[in-house]
């Protein structure tokens, strides 16, 4: 089976809407990008767009701290074979044009983390930022046998790349789902 890097897909974004932050997802910011468990969630949490700088709502919409936003169709296409592997946050989307609010889109907050980069072939830099090490990977290439059975996942130790299976890549596209953009990894 064949693995992706999961990312938004700027190429084709030119009508989609871009959510923007603000201090109250600063609270959280650091937990979901960890994909660590949340038990006590905020439902209110309210992030806006201009429609001036577009209009669609994708299934994955674009948001300025990189957190995964899916639309209500994306939770139900895909409860099946992530059930176990995330969480998802309530949260309402703001018209700042209209004031129109949405509540039917959710964070998609990775919970599965797997111990499964394999370095010696990934293609990667290592920098000296002041006393610390920073791992810089370009091309990722992950450990089949850690992997398998994960439809969706993030790797230990990382706070952005989120990985996600041929199957989960095969119900986006059957069921027309917009915003995505998959990057195949390399496994070993």
């Amino acid at each position: 089976m064949k693995y992706y890097k999961l990312i938004y897909d700027f190429e084709n974004d030119d009508d989609y809407a871009m959510l923007k932050s603000d201090d109250i997802t600063d609270f959280y910011d650091n937990r979901i990008s960890k994909g660590e468990y949340i038990d006590c969630w905020d439902n209110d949490i309210k992030l806006k767009y201009n429609e001036d700088d577009g209009n669609i709502l994708s299934d994955f919409l674009a948001i300025d701290n990189g957190w995964i936003i899916v639309s209500k169709k994306f939770c139900n296409v895909m409860h099946e074979i992530l059930n176990e592997n995330i969480q998802c946050l309530g949260i309402k989307i703001i018209n700042e044009t209209t004031n129109e609010e949405n509540n039917t889109y959710k964070i998609l907050n990775v919970t599965k983390h797997l111990d499964a980069l394999d370095l010696d072939n990934s293609v990667y830099d290592i920098f000296q930022f002041g006393e610390d090490r920073v791992l810089s990977i370009e091309k990722y290439a992950l450990k089949k046998t850690i992997i398998e059975s994960n439809n969706i996942f993030k790797l230990d130790n990382e706070t952005i790349p989120v990985f996600v299976s041929e199957k989960f890549k095969q119900v986006v596209e059957e069921n027309n789902l917009i915003g995505f953009q998959f990057i195949e990894v390399k496994t070993v």
